[in-house]
């Protein structure tokens, strides 16, 4: 599971200093659960990840993960382990979040599918749309507060066609609801031309994945990459007509000749997109795993390049240590590239590993930018 929820709003993507310590959740309740599921299967691992989260957009929050990590056949020693979660989330402004997500590999890792469903009902900063060449800052003149109701659900299945290449299908579908709190920020949003009130998407994406990373959950060495189209079209019974292509690559390297304990990290990212897009379907600098340190909203338009790169250091057998730093920029489209603002970024990671046997660790970030900063917590390596 990829950097599982960058809270500050999604996955964004939560860390605890030691489950025991949390007044939340006792060890012992894990220790439960875990040798309860054990008694189904020895290959089953349980953990939760519950704690605070805080951002430039949220005022304070709170994010619970439980996660089942297992093994689908015994005698399978390829693929690597599928899993199951589920997310809670709720913040002081009123926003709340519910979804769950399942991770499939089996056949020796010949195929691997994703299903992903959520619900909520999240409460925005709108900044506005284009806000690319200049620096924007958090004061209360530069934004209005929208809220956005909706119920997504994604499917996505893998079939490996040569050595680590995969090609596949996703389909996403989603209904959501994107209105102004108020009058004014909804005389906003359509001076700004951004579709409001109910629209449904049937969104097909082809797609082809690069993927001989040693480990999914904490790599050292190998290459993860994805190349997609995203095509809705009112064919396909959407509201609206758009495409969106995009492509990232992460390049994992050890640094060390007798040890893994040293990594370097790299992370490019590059989306173009063009026809009538729904607001959340924008390229949104900081509201995903390509960009910390920026309040989601502030940086959106069509197109969208980041590159980061982080080293990182197994400190002891549980605790690691990663900071990075990298730039980026939003634009309406590459013709226009180069009238953008760079958007600097960087920060650190403290990585706890709660799933030794699987090497997973929880990962506790904090960013700092260009007029901005931001705090999350996920599941997994940065990127």
């Amino acid at each position: 599971m990829r950097r599982a929820i960058q809270l500050i709003i999604l996955f964004a993507h939560l860390m605890f200093p030691a489950m025991g310590q949390n007044p939340f959740i006792s060890h012992d309740s894990i220790v439960f659960v875990e040798s309860a599921l054990k008694k189904v299967s020895k290959n089953v691992n349980f953990t939760i990840v519950p704690g605070p989260t805080f951002g430039a957009a949220d005022k304070l929050g709170f994010a619970v993960l439980p996660m089942v990590v297992y093994n689908l056949s015994k005698t399978d020693k390829v693929s690597p382990p599928s899993s199951t979660a589920i997310l809670f989330y709720f913040d002081f402004h009123g926003s709340w979040e519910t979804a769950v997500k399942q991770s499939i590999y089996w056949n020796q890792n010949k195929w691997r599918a994703f299903f992903s469903m959520g619900v909520g009902d999240l409460k925005l900063k709108y900044f506005g749309i284009g806000n690319d060449t200049v620096v924007v800052g958090n004061n209360d003149t530069n934004y209005v507060w929208t809220r956005q109701k909706e119920f997504i659900v994604s499917l996505v299945c893998f079939r490996k066609i040569f050595r680590g290449l995969y090609g596949g299908l996703e389909y996403h579908y989603s209904l959501s609801n994107y209105q102004g709190s108020d009058s004014a920020s909804t005389m906003e949003l359509t001076g700004d031309g951004v579709p409001t009130g109910k629209l449904s998407q049937t969104v097909l994406i082809p797609a082809f994945v690069w993927d001989n990373r040693d480990n999914i959950f904490w790599s050292v060495k190998g290459y993860y990459a994805s190349l997609s189209l995203q095509f809705s079209n009112r064919s396909l019974f959407s509201s609206k007509d758009y495409s969106i292509l995009s492509g990232w690559v992460n390049g994992y390297h050890s640094l060390l000749r007798s040890s893994t304990r040293l990594t370097i990290a790299w992370h490019l990212y590059m989306q173009a997109g063009w026809g009538d897009l729904p607001y959340r379907i924008y390229a949104n600098y900081g509201h995903g795993d390509e960009v910390t340190g920026y309040t989601g909203g502030k940086y959106v338009n069509y197109s969208e390049t980041t590159v980061q790169t982080e080293l990182r250091y197994d400190l002891w057998k549980f605790i690691a240590l990663g900071g990075y730093a990298g730039t980026g920029k939003v634009f309406r489209s590459y013709t226009v590239f180069g009238q953008s603002a760079w958007l600097h970024f960087g920060g650190i990671r403290l990585y706890l590993n709660v799933i030794p046997r699987r090497n997973m660790r929880v990962c506790l970030d904090a960013a700092i930018a260009r007029k901005d900063y931001g705090f999350y917590i996920g599941i997994g390596q940065g990127f």
